[in-house]
């Protein structure tokens, strides 16, 4: 069985016109976009983040409640 890292599907959102399960995650000091793919690469990519939560950067914000596609 594949580790989640404590993911669990909450949802449902549209990536690249296909439904994908998403978990979610609040931003912690010093988190980034490559910091999460990291952390959750076994369940998503960079690009599934980015188009999950409309981001264009490596910085976000700390306590915003962020989607995590779960596509991997």
């Amino acid at each position: 069985m594949a580790k989640t890292n404590g993911l669990k599907p909450v949802g449902q959102v549209l990536i690249n016109e296909r439904e994908v399960p998403f978990a979610t995650y609040r931003v912690q000091d010093g988190d980034t976009v490559y910091g999460l793919w990291l952390k959750f690469r076994d369940k998503t990519t960079v690009g599934a983040l980015n188009a999950a939560n409309g981001l264009q950067g490596n910085e976000l914000a700390v306590g915003k409640t962020l989607k995590i596609p779960l596509v991997a």
